[in-house]
């Protein structure tokens, strides 16, 4: 899953996904409120959630940070089976920090490369 308010990036990530492994299915989102509720509402069936999802920090009404305090209260399935990569071009040194508190969640630099994508995946 894709969560990006930028539809370019989310192009370029996807592109980069399926160059890796075209046989995956990637759920691109603009919204990050959308985003969360198709997480809150099929929390419970493996067959419809991502296994990662690539988030982007800023994003209008439900930032990358928000989403996460929101993803954070779904079941322990989803938490279980689901990984969080967040996506940014910050260079902010406190935002990166925040974001990478959480062990469970990932952290990298747009634009995403080949190396991290294949990184994550072994």
């Amino acid at each position: 899953m894709i969560v990006d308010d930028n539809e370019f990036d989310c192009y370029i990530t996807s592109k980069l996904i399926n160059s890796f492994d075209s046989t995956i299915d990637i759920m691109e989102f603009n919204s990050s409120t959308t985003a969360i509720e198709y997480l809150e509402e099929y929390q419970s069936d493996l067959k419809k959630l991502p296994s990662l999802i690539f988030l982007d920090i800023y994003m209008p009404i439900l930032d990358g940070f928000k989403f996460i305090e929101r993803f954070s209260k779904l079941s322990e399935k989803i938490k279980d089976y689901t990984k969080i990569c967040i996506l940014s071009t910050t260079v902010d040194d406190l935002h990166i920090h925040k974001a990478k508190i959480d062990e469970n969640v990932l952290f990298t630099s747009k634009p995403i490369t080949m190396e991290f994508i294949q990184s994550i995946a072994q």
